[in-house]
């Protein structure tokens, strides 16, 4: 930045202009990019937590990115009972038609040669919390990812080249 008719000059000023220029141009394609990684990573360690029974559940979990114009991403599902999965929920009372039981192993029949099955007694089911659980593990790796890309970006307005 030069004033000629104060005699006033900063030394570099123009070539940080010029380098701040060429940062804002590609703003919204490295805030895109962050945004994915930071949701892949949380994507990552949801995973481990989820609990086996099928894997419908973990494949269905995905990084949704149409919310990186707003500036967030997403990761989520489209699978109905992941939210009784993930926060717990109750087993109401129910019949289960059977002529056997087979727990731990040993197969037991029922007493009665007419008896058609069992009543189920109401019971809660403890969430497993994956989601959460997920955001606790990936913190430390997205608050790195955030500091460094902030510190590459006030490199790149400096001059500096990644």
């Amino acid at each position: 930045m030069a004033v000629s008719d104060l005699g006033f000059y900063i030394e570099g000023w123009d070539e940080f202009v010029e380098n701040f220029s060429k940062f804002v141009d590609s703003w919204e394609a490295k805030k895109a990019e962050l945004l994915m990684r930071m949701g892949n990573i949380y994507h990552a360690e949801i995973i481990p937590n989820v609990p086996v029974d099928t894997s419908r559940l973990v494949d269905s979990l995905f990084v949704f990115g149409e919310g990186i114009p707003q500036d967030y991403v997403e990761v989520g599902t489209n699978v109905e009972y992941a939210l009784y999965v993930n926060d717990g929920h109750v087993q109401h009372r129910r019949f289960l038609p059977a002529d056997k039981l087979t727990v731990g192993g040993k197969t037991k029949y029922l007493k009665n040669s007419n008896q058609k099955g069992i009543m189920l007694s109401e019971r809660y089911v403890n969430g497993a919390f994956f989601m959460e659980k997920g955001m606790e593990s990936a913190k430390p790796r997205l608050e790195r990812l955030a500091e460094n890309f902030m510190r590459d970006c006030a490199r790149e307005v400096e001059g500096g080249r990644l």
